[in-house]
């Protein structure tokens, strides 16, 4: 099913909105293979350097020091100073990975984020990840406070399978417990805008499900509240 295809799709019709999700889960079985493959790699790679505490200790330190070019928009510690821009205190140090990879290679595009990740090695990666990692994330608030237990409804209803009960994901997704709510609602936007900028299929079916904008900020509201 292409992208042109679903753009017919009326967002309002939840049964058709499901259909389409199962029809995206069959034709893109084998990239979704692919990508738990290089997550599997990754998490063996991270798991190694975890268990041992010299390992452990120069990663932190040299994931630091190559961090000194992403602070000025991700912080000291990794809690963002910039609108728009996410998070990456406490996230999930696979995800980390493979998003700088999408970055990389074209998957995911951003002018800047794509230089600076093409500049990286797989091992500055793993060791910026796990800095990132490693930091404790200072839940962003903000959002409309009004809209906060409509949120909740909703990620309970779509969300939780990936990204957990409390937003702190299954590994290798997203933490969004805490994230900048107008960086989780650009995002969701982006998903279900087929511009290119960022392209996932399960996201773009779930995206697609939030029937208006205000549905998105519900939604990011909530997830900016937790801890």
């Amino acid at each position: 099913m292409n992208k042109s295809l679903l753009n017919l799709v009326l967002p309002g019709l939840l049964a058709t909105q499901l259909a389409v999700a199962a029809d995206l889960r069959l034709d893109n079985g084998q990239l979704n293979a692919s990508d738990l493959a290089v997550r599997q790699q990754l998490a063996s790679r991270l798991a190694e350097i975890s268990a041992s505490p010299e390992q452990y200790e120069d990663a932190l330190y040299h994931g630091q020091r190559r961090a000194s070019l992403c602070k000025v928009c991700h912080g000291d510690d990794g809690n963002s100073v910039k609108e728009g821009t996410p998070n990456l205190a406490g996230q999930d140090p696979v995800y980390i990975v493979d998003q700088f990879n999408r970055y990389a290679d074209g998957r995911r595009i951003d002018y800047w984020m794509g230089s600076l990740a093409a500049s990286f090695s797989d091992e500055d990666k793993i060791k910026l990840a796990i800095f990132y990692a490693a930091q404790t994330t200072k839940p962003a608030r903000g959002g409309n406070d009004q809209l906060i237990e409509r949120g909740r409804r909703i990620y309970q209803n779509l969300c939780v399978e990936c990204h957990g009960d409390d937003g702190r994901n299954e590994e290798g997704y997203a933490r969004l417990a805490g994230q900048r709510p107008e960086y989780t609602a650009k995002m969701l936007k982006e998903f279900r805008t087929p511009t290119g900028r960022r392209y996932n299929p399960l996201m773009y079916a779930r995206a697609f499900m939030l029937r208006s904008d205000e549905e998105i900020e519900a939604v990011a509201t909530y997830l900016a509240h937790l801890d």
